[in-house]
């Protein structure tokens, strides 16, 4: 389930179960809830003996021997081992003849040879813009293996903070199971004493058998995450994966302007459109060096009947049928595409960016103030509430709404830090950057 997509409960249950969060401790019942680490290593302790505890840099490291960054990498060497391909100097041709002469007078007969070797010469008017293209294609791979890294690292940047979302949802409902144990046994010794309604037992047990089936889902959808991440990592399945992290850390925003020269700088798909560019500025200079007329020299040895001779000889390609004109079109033609697409692809990873930055501003903007303001208020009146109905100067139902209440601050407030720690990773990411 994504942070984002929390269900809305009704305002009358909603309003227990926050309430119940905010106590966590037998002294105070609105204690601080416990870090998502922390959360995370009491659930996992139980499950597995074996629990791997993951920083984002671990995350970083351990990516490195994904398939896809694998294959990236190969693909990078062979487009490198291109370059040496282009320029190779082409091997000269050997020739021999073997045959049997007979004289047009006479009987005389004997074997004649003749021997030739030829050297290329025209390869040497195209190796400088065959060069220049297979280095562009090279700088084309390592440009998309570096998109290809981005994207991935994105992809576990999400499993990552969506891990220790779930870590700190499952910690805030224990911490509620746990309060509103406590609760149901205040209020079951109340109803003993005579002091409250016997039907205000149920009501409450029934609180706790919601708040305990909805702890049972939260800790299938934690070891969901935990093996998800475990895979895309290849980390043992004996081994139970931790994000280590603070959720509530809430990263600092850079400003447009900021972010802008970082993605212009760093971003993979404007280098990508660069590269290709260059490569086919390349591949029109080839096809213009193509209209030179082309060289061969040649030397040649021969052995017949009635004489022997060895001499040199060159060899001329002129190109009188065909100049080249409509090759020389395309790759002009293919080279103005490039560049309204490297444009193109500039405009939209500048809009990319812009919105990625907004949205990254407004979550934090967000997840600030319920941190910082709604949760502790609600905090305070679900406090008072209770305290209240422990002097029996209160009903239980406006104790129940208030705990419902706080909770259903916490979850807004946990989804808040979740989708900032998101949007802002998103941002990083277009930035260049691979750790928070």
């Amino acid at each position: 389930m994504q942070p984002s997509s929390l269900r809305k409960f009704h305002r009358w249950h909603v309003h227990l179960l926050w309430v119940v969060l905010a106590s966590a401790g037998p002294a105070s019942a609105f204690s601080d809830p416990p870090t998502p680490a922390d959360a995370a290593g009491a659930v996992s302790a139980s499950d597995s003996p074996a629990v791997l505890e993951l920083t984002w840099p671990d995350v970083v490291r351990l990516a490195e021997g994904h398939p896809r960054l694998a294959a990236d990498r190969l693909q990078v060497a062979a487009a490198r081992s291109g370059i040496a391909g282009a320029g190779a100097v082409p091997n000269p041709t050997f020739e021999a003849d073997l045959g049997r002469g007979r004289a047009r007078i006479g009987d005389e007969a004997r074997p004649e040879s003749e021997l030739a070797l030829s050297i290329p010469l025209g390869w040497i008017a195209e190796r400088g813009p065959k060069l220049e293209a297979a280095v562009a294609e090279a700088d084309v791979a390592l440009a998309e293996s570096l998109a290809s890294r981005r994207e991935l690292l994105l992809q576990l940047r999400t499993l990552f903070w969506n891990l220790a979302y779930e870590q700190a949802r499952v910690g805030v409902l224990e911490t509620l199971v746990a309060q509103t144990a406590k609760l149901t046994r205040t209020v079951q010794r109340r109803v003993e004493t005579g002091e409250v309604r016997p039907v205000e037992a149920p009501l409450v047990e029934i609180e706790l058998e919601k708040v305990t089936a909805e702890l049972e889902a939260a800790g299938t959808v934690l070891r969901a995450r935990q093996s998800a991440l475990a895979r895309w990592l290849a980390v043992s399945s004996d081994r139970t994966v931790v994000a280590k992290v603070d959720l509530s850390a809430l990263p600092d925003v850079p400003d447009r302007e900021t972010a802008l020269a970082r993605a212009r700088s760093a971003d993979p798909a404007l280098r990508v459109a660069g590269a290709r560019s260059r490569l086919q500025s390349a591949e029109v200079r080839a096809e213009r060096r193509a209209t030179i007329p082309s060289f061969s020299l040649r030397g040649f040895v021969t052995d017949e009947l009635d004489r022997k001779a060895h001499g040199f000889g060159i060899s001329v390609d002129v190109p009188i049928w065909s100049w080249n004109r409509g090759r020389i079109a395309r790759a002009e033609a293919k080279l103005a595409a490039a560049g309204r697409q490297a444009e193109a692809t500039a405009l939209e990873v500048e809009t990319t960016v812009i919105e990625a930055q907004a949205a990254c501003g407004a979550s934090v903007a967000s997840a600030r103030r319920f941190r910082d303001e709604i949760v502790p208020r609600s905090e305070r009146v679900a406090s008072t509430m209770e305290r209240t109905y422990e002097l029996g100067e209160a009903d239980l139902l406006p104790v129940i709404d208030a705990r419902r209440s706080l909770l259903d601050s916490r979850r807004l407030s946990l989804n808040a830090l979740a989708q900032a720690q998101l949007d802002c990773s998103r941002l990083d990411a277009l930035a260049g950057e691979e750790t928070p």
